[in-house]
C-alpha cells in the first residue's frame, strides 16, 4: 500500500453564489485556514476552447485570481508539495460541476495527473461503509446496456455490446485475474437483475451505456432494459434507492458513456454521480465527456491496477490520467472522480467515517445500551440546528450571511446568537426572527430541483417543505435524520429548530404527529394548547409530540434566536414550571436524553443542558448522548487533550459523549439497529 500519510489534506471549498461571486476558502490539514477570496460569478457559463491545457490554465487563473486564494495557494505549495487535493463544491452551488475541474493546469502541471496531487471532487457524507475489501479477487459486475428500441425510440445509436465487452476484459486481463474478477451480466439488463446480482456480495459496479438528464428537473437516468430487452429509463432516484436499500455495499461504481455516446449520457452521469455518494457509495468514477474505445480501455486498465495495488481510489485516478497524457490521448481530463473519503482509500480502514464514544473500549456497549432504552421507550430526542443536511442552511451559514447583509462590525461573523442579538437591537426583536424564517425558505427554493420548486412562493417553511413533499426531500437518503428518528416510534420528540421536518418524517411513516410549541413569554399564552384541549393527554408512538422547545416557523413571536432570547427563556421556565408541560418536564427529568446536531458551544445546547435541565429537580442519572457535530473545528487544537477534557467536562453529569458528526452517528444507530437482536 502507498503511504498515504505524506499526502497533506488540502480541501477547497466553493460556497453558493453571493453578490461578490462565489466564496472559495482554502483548508491545509484541517486546521490552517486561509482568507476567504471569491470566484467571479461569470465562471459558470464556462466555454472550452478547444485546447485542455489552455482551458486548464484559464480555470486556475479564475479560480484563483483573488490575491487572498493565490497567496494560499503558494502558501500551502511551499509547506506541502505533497497534497491531497479534494475539491468541495456546495450543494447548493451544484450548477459548477459542468466546470472541468479536472483539467486545472498550475502552470504546466496538470494537478489531476500529478502524482503528488491526488484530485477528487469530495462530498462530505459521513455514513459508515462496508469496510475494507481484504479478500482477493475483488469483484466487479459489469453491465452494458443495449436496448433494442434505442435508435427507434430514444434516437441514440446502439451499443455495441461485444466490441464494449472485449475492450473491458482485455483491461482487467492486463490487470491480473488473481486481483480481480469481472463478471457481464447477461441481458435483459432490468433494474431488478442488477439488483439481485448485487445482492451476491460485489465490490464495484462497472456500467457502459447511454443515459440522460433533464436540466429543468435537475434529475439524471440511465437508459437500462426491460425483460424483453426494450429500453427502461431509470431515474436517478431509482438507482439510488436500489443501492440504499442495500446499505450501499459497493466500494466503487465506474460509469462510462459508450463510444458513440450523446452529450446528454455524460451529462446524466455527472448528474448520477453525486446521488450514489450521497446513499453511502464510497467514490464514483464518471466521464464528463466521450472517450474513445482506446482511451477508455487504458484508463481502466491502469486505473484498477493502481487501485487494487495502492487502495487509494484518488490516486489511481491520476496515476491512469497520467498515462493518458503519456500517450497523446486528447480525452485525459475526461474522467471526474466524486468521493466522499478523506484519505481516499478503498482498500484499507478508513478511520474518518465512523464516529467515537469516549471512554468506551467496545462501542457495541454503548449502542446495546443505547438501543435497549429505545426499545423500552425511555429515551427522548433533541434535535438540534446541525441536521438538515443539504436542504437548510445551518447556524453558521445564516450569520455569516446576515453579518454580510446587514454590516455586522465584530469579527465572529458565525456566531448566530451575538449576530441576531446585533440585528434586534438596531431593527428590533422581531427582526431576526422574520429574517430567519425568509432565509429558511428562500434557501430551501434556491437547493430544489426546478422540478419541485413551487409556482408561488409560501408564506411559511412549513407551507413550503408540505408543497414539495418529505418524501421528495428523503427519498434518496437512507440516513436522513428525521426520517431514522421516525422509524424509531418513540412517543415524544424535542426540538430546538423552527421547521417541521419532524413532523413531516412522521406522517410520512403512517403516525398522526401533534405539534406544539413552549410558551416561554407572556405573549405566546393566548395560543391554544392540546394540553389544555385534553387534561388526560399523552404522546404515543402511534400520535406523538413533536415539541419546539425553541419556537416554530408558523409563531414568529415564539423564535428564541438573539442573546437575550435565550437568558429570557431560562429565565422564565425556571421561575415558572408551568410554562413546559409535566410530560416535557417527566421527559427531561426521567428519561435517556439524546442530543443530535449540536456542538458544544451552542446557544441552544447550553441553554438546555447548563440551564433548564440542570435546574431540574430529582434528575435520574441516566445516560444522555451529545453529538460533537464540528468535529473539524475541534482538529484545530490537540485532538487528544480535546477529548479528554470533554469526557471530564460531563463525567458529572453521567453523559456519553459521542465524537462525531450527526450524520455518523444516525447512521451507526440505523446500522447497529438493524444489527442487535430486538
Amino acid at each position: 500500500m502507498s503511504n498515504h500519510t505524506s499526502f497533506a489534506d488540502l480541501e477547497i471549498r466553493i460556497f453558493p453564489l453571493e453578490e461578490r461571486g462565489y466564496p472559495v476558502e482554502i483548508t491545509l490539514d484541517g486546521q490552517q485556514e486561509f482568507p476567504r477570496g471569491y470566484l467571479d460569478a461569470a465562471v459558470a457559463a464556462w466555454t472550452p476552447s478547444g485546447d485542455p491545457e489552455e482551458d486548464g490554465r484559464r480555470l486556475f487563473a479564475a479560480l484563483f485570481a483573488a490575491a487572498d486564494l493565490r497567496a494560499a495557494w503558494a502558501q500551502a505549495l511551499g509547506q506541502s508539495p505533497r497534497r491531497r487535493i479534494r475539491l468541495r463544491i456546495d450543494p447548493a452551488a451544484a450548477e459548477l460541476h459542468a466546470l472541468p475541474w479536472e483539467l486545472l493546469h498550475d502552470g504546466t502541471a496538470m494537478l489531476s495527473a500529478q502524482a503528488d496531487t491526488p484530485f477528487s471532487r469530495y462530498l462530505p457524507i459521513a455514513l459508515p461503509w462496508g469496510g475494507p475489501v481484504d479478500e482477493r479477487p475483488v469483484r466487479v459486475l459489469v453491465v452494458v446496456s443495449n436496448p433494442a428500441d434505442l435508435e427507434g425510440r430514444y434516437g441514440l445509436p446502439p451499443v455495441e455490446v461485444e466490441r464494449e465487452r472485449a475492450a473491458l476484459q482485455a483491461a482487467f486481463d492486463r490487470v491480473g485475474s488473481g486481483l480481480v474478477r469481472a463478471d457481464f451480466l447477461p441481458p435483459p439488463v432490468t433494474l431488478e437483475r442488477v439488483e439481485e446480482a448485487l445482492r451476491t456480495g460485489y465490490h464495484v459496479l462497472h456500467f457502459i451505456g447511454h443515459g440522460a438528464f433533464n436540466r429543468r428537473r435537475g434529475q439524471a437516468a440511465l437508459y437500462l432494459q426491460d425483460e424483453k430487452g426494450n429500453g427502461r429509463r431509470v431515474t436517478d432516484g431509482e438507482l439510488a434507492g436500489m443501492l440504499a436499500r442495500q446499505g450501499a455495499r459497493l466500494r466503487l461504481v465506474f460509469l462510462v458513456a459508450c463510444q458513440s455516446a450523446t452529450r446528454a449520457t455524460t451529462d446524466a452521469f455527472l448528474g448520477l454521480a453525486p446521488k450514489l455518494v450521497r446513499v453511502g457509495v464510497p467514490a464514483v468514477v464518471a466521464m464528463q465527456d466521450t472517450v474513445t474505445m482506446e482511451s477508455g480501455r487504458r484508463f481502466g486498465a491502469a486505473f484498477y491496477k493502481s487501485l487494487l495495488t495502492t487502495g487509494a481510489v484518488d490516486e489511481a485516478v491520476n496515476r491512469a490520467r497520467s498515462l493518458l497524457l503519456s500517450g497523446g490521448r486528447p480525452d485525459a481530463g475526461v474522467p471526474v472522480l466524486f468521493m466522499r473519503l478523506k484519505s481516499g482509500r478503498l482498500w484499507s480502514a478508513e478511520a474518518d467515517v465512523r464516529g467515537t464514544v469516549l471512554g468506551y473500549r467496545n462501542p457495541r456497549v454503548f449502542w446495546t445500551g443505547l438501543l435497549r432504552l429505545i426499545r423500552q421507550r425511555k429515551c427522548t430526542p433533541i434535535i438540534g440546528p446541525r441536521v438538515h443536511g443539504r436542504w437548510l442552511p445551518r447556524p453558521p451559514e445564516v450569520a455569516r450571511r446576515w453579518a454580510q447583509m446587514h454590516g455586522y462590525p465584530f469579527a465572529n461573523r458565525e456566531e448566530a446568537a451575538r449576530v441576531a442579538q446585533y440585528l434586534a437591537t438596531n431593527q428590533g426583536a422581531d427582526f431576526p426572527r422574520y429574517e430567519l424564517l425568509d432565509t429558511l425558505v428562500d434557501e430551501l427554493t434556491a437547493r430544489l430541483p426546478d422540478a419541485l420548486r413551487p409556482a408561488r412562493r409560501p408564506a411559511t417553511l412549513t407551507e413550503l417543505v408540505r408543497a414539495v413533499g418529505w418524501q421528495n426531500l428523503a427519498a434518496d437518503d437512507p440516513n436522513d435524520v428525521h426520517r431514522v428518528l421516525a422509524a424509531l416510534d418513540l412517543p415524544l420528540y424535542l426540538t430546538t429548530n423552527a421547521d417541521n421536518f419532524m413532523v413531516e418524517a412522521l406522517r410520512a411513516r403512517g403516525r398522526n404527529p401533534q405539534r406544539e410549541i413552549c410558551r416561554w413569554n407572556p405573549d405566546l399564552d393566548r395560543l391554544p394548547s392540546r394540553f389544555d384541549e385534553d387534561d388526560a393527554y399523552e404522546p404515543s408512538p402511534e400520535e406523538p409530540l413533536v415539541y419546539h422547545l425553541f419556537g416554530s416557523d408558523e409563531e414568529p413571536g415564539s423564535l428564541v434566536l438573539s442573546e437575550d432570547d435565550y437568558m429570557h427563556f431560562l429565565v422564565r421556565v425556571v421561575a415558572d414550571r408551568d410554562r413546559i408541560p409535566n410530560t416535557i418536564r417527566e421527559a427531561l427529568s426521567s428519561s435517556s436524553l439524546m442530543f443530535l446536531g449540536y456542538s458544544l458551544y451552542d446557544w441552544e445546547f447550553r441553554v438546555l443542558m447548563n440551564g433548564l435541565i440542570a435546574s431540574l429537580e430529582q434528575r435520574l442519572r441516566f445516560k444522555h448522548v451529545t453529538v460533537q457535530l464540528e468535529v473539524d473545528a475541534a482538529q484545530t487544537a490537540d485532538t487528544a487533550a480535546v477529548q479528554a477534557f470533554l469526557e471530564k467536562y460531563f463525567q458529572e453529569a453521567n453523559v456519553n459523549v459521542f465524537w462525531g458528526t450527526t450524520e455518523q452517528f444516525i447512521a451507526e444507530l440505523r446500522e447497529y439497529s438493524a444489527a442487535l437482536p430486538g
